[in-house]
């Protein structure tokens, strides 16, 4: 007898270990696909304005785009999620993804902008998403999954930053190109449609049916506010900077592709550096250094691209890149703030929504002032100041937190 009861034990155990590992593979392609589209259009500007001709002002809405659509879109999260569940609501994001970049093969500027606004808003879902499906499926461990696809997802933005311009003359234009990205985004909507899938016992599905707590009742909260505003002053400034660096490096004299080297080291830095932060992070003390270096390396690294840009333009973006590690650091605050997943979503979409939306200014206002001025001085002055806010958001984040 005791062998019969065991073997359904067994088995449900091993059913467990299966749809973790494949949900930790699923979240992981996912994440891998979080930047590919947006760090191969900021590598291919350039080339796409003057292939289709568009104006100043669709070259500053371009790296714009993304933000509005993660704020509004981000929005609308925690309903969808309750009406299909966590699981399909995400399916429903990579399968928009992959359509959104597809549709950008088209050769015009209507549909670089439908294309990037479906495909970001599918991004926005999975973003917000991301943070709870981590704390449901993996509560003990919250730091290391967050480390691992903030991980896979500067790993993939700095593949399409180094990589875009040569596979968009491969392909033979910068609208194919961009394109091309569909493909990893169509294997992450194959490989979570067969996690969608799966339903076995003892494992717990993440879901937030039934459930509602109202973001704007976080935004009433001290954690709620300052966690909304750190992430939109990092979220401007990251989007700014590589939206814009290899523009604003190919102004100085540098070519397309070094240029997009250049961006590409600035996001390879957080491949090995996440973990190392979010290891310094371990305890308030740790939590405040860490937020304090993030900020500081950025503000650092906005200096001498404003000073010097071309006298050390490696040392700035390895100097920029420690600075987008603060990504990872904000999102484990989220995922481990609240008492439950949906409290947890909440957060996550208060946050990103509200924070999406103040770091949609920075892409158009760096264009916007760089076409005013023709120069690169005064967007760089303007983002200084935002880097030397978030490194007191940041400061206030952390003090007093438990």
């Amino acid at each position: 007898m005791a062998q019969n009861t065991a073997t359904p034990t067994s088995a449900v155990a091993s059913a467990r270990t299966r749809a973790g590992l494949l949900t930790a593979v699923a979240v992981l392609l996912i994440a891998l696909n979080l930047r590919l589209g947006m760090s191969s259009a900021a590598a291919l500007l350039d080339a796409l304005r003057a292939d289709l001709g568009f104006s100043p002002l669709v070259a500053a809405l371009l790296p714009t785009l993304p933000s509005l659509c993660f704020a509004a879109a981000g929005a609308g999260t925690g309903a969808l999620a309750r009406r299909l569940g966590a699981e399909r609501a995400v399916l429903a994001a990579v399968g928009a993804l992959t359509a959104g970049l597809a549709v950008r093969a088209v050769p015009a500027t209507w549909a670089l902008l439908a294309g990037t606004v479906l495909g970001m808003s599918g991004l926005a879902l999975c973003n917000v998403l991301l943070p709870t499906l981590v704390r449901t499926y993996f509560p003990g461990r919250v730091g290391l999954l967050t480390g691992l696809y903030t991980t896979t997802l500067a790993l993939g933005a700095t593949l399409a930053s180094a990589v875009a311009v040569p596979v968009a003359v491969a392909v033979g234009s910068p609208s194919l190109g961009l394109a091309v990205w569909a493909l990893p985004a169509l294997a992450a909507t194959v490989v979570w449609g067969a996690r969608t899938g799966i339903r076995t016992p003892g494992v717990t599905m993440p879901s937030v049916q039934g459930e509602r707590i109202s973001p704007w009742a976080m935004a009433r909260t001290r954690l709620g506010a300052l966690v909304t505003a750190y992430f939109g002053l990092q979220a401007l400034n990251a989007y700014a900077i590589t939206g814009w660096l290899p523009s604003l490096l190919s102004g100085h004299g540098m070519s397309g592709g070094a240029a997009g080297v250049v961006l590409a080291v600035a996001q390879a830095v957080g491949i090995p550096v996440s973990f190392a932060v979010l290891a310094l992070a371990k305890g308030p003390a740790g939590l405040r250094g860490a937020f304090a270096v993030v900020s500081a390396a950025m503000l650092a690294g906005f200096t001498g691209l404003l000073v010097a840009p071309m006298t050390m333009p490696l040392v700035w973006a390895v100097l920029v890149g420690l600075g987008l590690c603060s990504f990872p650091l904000v999102l484990t605050v989220i995922a481990q703030s609240g008492s439950g997943p949906a409290q947890t979503t909440a957060l996550s979409t208060l946050s990103q929504s509200l924070g999406y939306l103040l770091a949609a200014s920075g892409p158009l206002a760096v264009g916007l002032l760089h076409d005013a001025t023709g120069g690169w001085t005064a967007p760089m002055a303007l983002l200084l100041a935002t880097a030397a806010a978030q490194l007191a958001a940041g400061i206030a984040l952390t003090r007093g937190r438990p």
